[in-house]
């Protein structure tokens, strides 16, 4: 440790040693913080005390000798130059002196003819040569050392010695009277050590890392060490080490408790225990000190750099006396702070964090109190409404190790499985099967029973699901406020998720919605009914009134998961997608703030798919991957195939096949096709199905889809326009007769239609008639597709088969113009495959000029236009059935005729569009 801001204890040691050498002995007494340099102070003029012309005795006290008699006094005695018969004299009085003492059976008394011998001896020595001597640590000296010392200091004013003390002076060994003797003699000075200002640590650290460093990082570090040299040397080798108050700043803090005093120690443990203690009287209490003692310690804490008025000055701090406290400590001291933060009426949330950290429950706990199992239960539940899910499945973890009742631990595992859902759905599977059995014997009743059974259901344990819906509607339980408004809940969640189990809960009985027990649960059941109803009747003006009114107006931590959800996708399903996304990326946000997996996974699938409503094919894959990757596949369940259809159809738009077949070969648990959300899955194969020329297997997902969708009774084109679809493959299978049916069906069935949905329809119905009628069609299509609600991807396919059909009626001016916006509007969604083959088309399509201008052949300008777009001579060659010798052939006339020397310069010239990256593979 380098000497900052030392400069006046420095001169006062100086001019005092100089009085010394003429014969005026005075004694020093350096006191200061913890670690705040006074030993290197004495130490630096020690080294300096031969040019001085002093002889140097040093010793240092010890803790782990204190129990030696005269240990202190054998080191000043071995390190004084003394003659043979001095040092004889003197280790035979100091072994006198402990055979006393060992015969007494204490070291704190030794002979005064022993004390009068010892420092006769160092006094004479003093006559030969000025004695420079240095007790660091005297307040962990032996107590006969003390007595030795205390006599020499009452006799050095005619002496040629300067004896310096360091003392810790941070008020924890207010019974060390060797410091207040001292002090009385009129030739003893004091040196008070303090911490370093802003300034002397900029100094300090300036010499170490340069005056750049030093501005930059003074403030922090004088903050994190309170002005402790020792704290800000090791925060600047950590600074070395690339690290930000790392090891060598953890280490210094250990190493400022090892040389303090007991009560430090445990005043701190007590800061990491209760953090900032509101009632200092608490923390008395806890560490079992007096309230002087307590705060004598806690000054020198603050003195030494370690706490601030606030707590711990740095979390490594914390930490590392955190690593330093037994565990076995750190648990009594939690158990011990748990009953006085209830004893004193602290909040439930406080009392359970430190029953939580007071180990498991064994014979004589805390645990055993009978308060303690409400606390754990009061506490879990003030944490779901603050949105702390991790810490409520904490207490309800503990709260179910430590209940007795079966129960009630039937009730408490019910709650643990809810709030393990906000976490990780998967977690709690293995907790089902105590709960199934619960509900059998009686024990599980009214809203835990309808837990249980959202559990069950997204696990795919669809027998065991119904096994309790039916013991749930033949108990009469729907008495009970919460147990209606639960049970309405689960019934409109089973009409749009899981509708094969609605018979399940019997003939729906009363009128209309029943009072809801709780704010909450309202929202709950208005946005669950309003998706049910959109899925049901389509889109509903006020099904969407109302998810606009359960998003508005509320915090996002207010709503929960299955809240936010149903309102979203209520306004998705019913084509308003941009209202959908806004929402949507404000409670997405929220969940990443909050750190709740479970949430921002399944709030991420929301936002694929309503991202893939409105054609952004990049976003929708990244959302989807990213609420994958999240959340395991295994804790997803049967709701897997949201974000997996999701990741299928996105991929399949952008022309990524391979892609898409790899998150088709995802194992999907065969519970999954009982559910909507294996009708997405469906749907997204037959997309596949259909880009990829599989269209029988594509028809087939496709009628199975409808099906179901029919039985169920959700079958709307706002969820999944599966008739459109249909009716595209059987244009693709030749059958347009078929494909009109399909079409005219929808249309009938369903008048009113979201612009998305109606759009894709009037795109595909141009492909059934003449075409002469198609454009017209087509450029509704596009109006349809190009507004706020529209879909920029269908967009894209609508402008890419207009321009096929101006160029089927000879129209090539239109047709060039369509086929712009349709690559434009392809590459801003990332449609690969459309524009590939929009290109390939393009460059295959040109026709030659009447008046033959250019002097081109059909066949050479065919190759010059595919050559042009950026196709090798080889895929010229394959598409043209021709060999490669004849597309070089027909290059080099090419470039003859049109005086040109290269491929770049044949765009331009053939008046095609603007050149397109086609190095990857092609495909139409």
């Amino acid at each position: 440790m380098e000497l900052v801001e030392r400069e006046a204890p420095s001169a006062l040691l100086d001019r005092l040693a100089g009085q010394a050498r003429n014969g005026h002995g005075h004694a020093v007494l350096v006191s200061g913080p913890v670690a705040a340099g006074k030993s290197v102070l004495v130490h630096h003029f020690a080294d300096r005390a031969m040019s001085r012309g002093m002889q140097p005795l040093s010793a240092l006290g010890s803790a782990a000798e204190r129990h030696l008699p005269l240990g202190v006094v054998r080191q000043l005695v071995d390190d004084a130059p003394l003659d043979a018969g001095d040092r004889a004299r003197a280790v035979a009085l100091i072994e006198e002196g402990v055979r006393g003492a060992r015969l007494r059976g204490t070291g704190e008394q030794v002979d005064d003819g022993i004390v009068h011998g010892l420092c006769a001896i160092l006094l004479e020595l003093a006559e030969r040569c000025p004695l420079y001597l240095a007790v660091d640590d005297v307040e962990q000296a032996d107590h006969a050392s003390l007595t030795c010392l205390g006599y020499l200091v009452r006799r050095l004013r005619n002496t040629r010695v300067l004896a310096v003390f360091t003392h810790s002076g941070h008020g924890c060994d207010t019974e060390f009277r060797f410091a207040a003797d001292l002090l009385r003699q009129p030739n003893c000075h004091r040196v008070e050590v303090t911490p370093l200002s802003p300034a002397g640590v900029r100094q300090l650290i300036a010499r170490h890392l340069g005056g750049a460093i030093a501005d930059a990082r003074s403030a922090d570090w004088h903050a994190y060490s309170g002005g402790n040299p020792l704290l800000v040397e090791a925060l600047v080798r950590d600074h070395l080490g690339g690290a930000e108050a790392g090891p060598r700043y953890r280490e210094a803090v250990l190493s400022c408790l090892r040389r303090g005093c007991p009560d430090m120690v445990r005043v701190l443990s007590g800061y990491v225990v209760l953090g900032e203690p509101d009632d200092p009287g608490t923390l008395d209490t806890l560490v079992g000190l007096s309230p002087a003692r307590t705060t004598e310690a806690v000054h020198a804490l603050i003195a030494g750099g370690l706490l601030t008025m606030d707590g711990f000055r740095h979390k490594a701090a914390h930490d590392a006396v955190v690593g330093a406290i037994e565990a076995g400590e750190l648990a009594r001291l939690h158990a011990r702070a748990a009953v006085l933060a209830h004893e004193r009426g602290a909040g439930t949330s406080v009392t359970a964090g430190h029953l939580l950290h007071a180990g498991a429950p064994a014979a004589g706990s805390v645990l055993e109190e009978s308060w303690a199992l409400s606390t754990l239960e009061d506490a879990a539940a003030h944490a779901v409404r603050d949105g702390a899910a991790g810490r409520a499945v904490e207490c309800l973890r503990l709260a179910r190790l430590v209940c007795a009742d079966p129960a009630r631990r039937a009730r408490i595992t019910a709650a643990l499985v809810r709030a393990e859902w906000c976490v990780n759905p998967g977690v709690s599977s293995g907790r089902l099967g105590e709960l199934v059995e619960a509900m059998r014997t009686g024990g599980l009743r009214g809203a835990d029973a309808l837990t249980l059974v959202r559990a069950l259901l997204w696990h795919g344990r669809f027998d065991q699901a119904q096994e309790v819906l039916q013991r749930l509607a033949a108990s009469g339980q729907a008495a009970d406020p919460e147990t209606a408004t639960e049970l309405q809940i689960t019934r409109r969640r089973l009409r749009h998720a899981y509708p094969s189990f609605l018979a399940a809960l019997g003939p729906r009985t009363g009128a209309g919605r029943p009072p809801a027990h709780s704010v909450s649960a309202d929202r709950r059941l208005r946005a669950v009914s309003a998706l049910a109803a959109v899925l049901s009747e389509g889109p509903h003006p006020e099904a969407i009134g109302v998810a606009q009114r359960v998003l508005h107006g509320t915090r996002p931590e207010e709503l929960s998961t299955e809240t936010v959800e149903s309102a979203l996708l209520t306004l998705a399903y019913s084509g308003r997608v941009e209202r959908a996304t806004a929402w949507c990326d404000r409670f997405l946000d929220q969940a990443q703030a909050r750190h709740t997996p479970s949430r921002q996974a399944r709030l991420g699938a929301v936002r694929a798919e309503i991202a893939l409503r409105r054609g952004d094919l990049a976003d929708a894959r990244r959302y989807a991957g990213e609420a994958l990757a999240t959340l395991p596949a295994i804790s997803w369940g049967v709701t897997v195939g949201a974000p997996l259809s999701t990741l299928v159809l996105a991929a399949t738009a952008m022309g990524r096949y391979d892609e898409a077949q790899v998150y088709l070969d995802h194992r999907v648990p065969e519970a999954m096709f009982d559910t909507r959300y294996g009708m997405h899955y469906h749907y997204a194969r037959a997309r596949f199905g259909l880009a990829t020329g599989h269209l029988e297997m594509a028809l087939e997902d496709l009628r199975r889809c409808g099906a179901k969708l029919g039985q169920w009774g959700i079958d709307t084109p706002g969820l999944i326009p599966w008739r459109t679809d249909a009716a595209e493959v059987f244009l693709g299978l030749g059958r347009p007769g078929e494909a009109k049916r399909m079409l005219d069906e929808q249309s009938a069935l369903f008048p009113v239609l979201p612009n998305r949905a109606r759009g894709t329809a009037t795109r595909v119905l141009a492909g059934v008639g003449a075409p002469a009628h198609r454009p017209a069609l087509l450029r509704q299509a596009a109006e349809l597709l190009q507004s706020d609600d529209g879909d920029r991807y269908e967009l894209a396919l609508a402008f890419a088969d207009l321009a096929r059909a101006y160029r089927t009626l000879g129209e090539f001016r239109r047709a060039a113009a369509a086929e712009r916006r349709a690559v434009s509007v392809a590459a801003d969604c990332q449609a690969e495959a459309l524009v590939r083959g929009l290109a390939v088309e393009s460059a295959t399509a040109v026709p030659t000029p009447a008046d033959g201008g250019d002097g081109l052949t059909e066949a050479e300008r065919r190759v010059a236009a595919m050559a042009a777009v950026g196709c090798s001579n080889r895929e010229i060659a394959e598409d043209l059935h021709v060999t490669v010798s004849t597309v070089e052939q027909h290059l080099t006339r090419t470039y003859r005729k049109l005086r040109i020397s290269r491929r770049a310069e044949l765009p331009s010239l053939l008046g095609g569009p603007a050149a397109v990256d086609l190095t990857d593979a092609r495909r139409r």
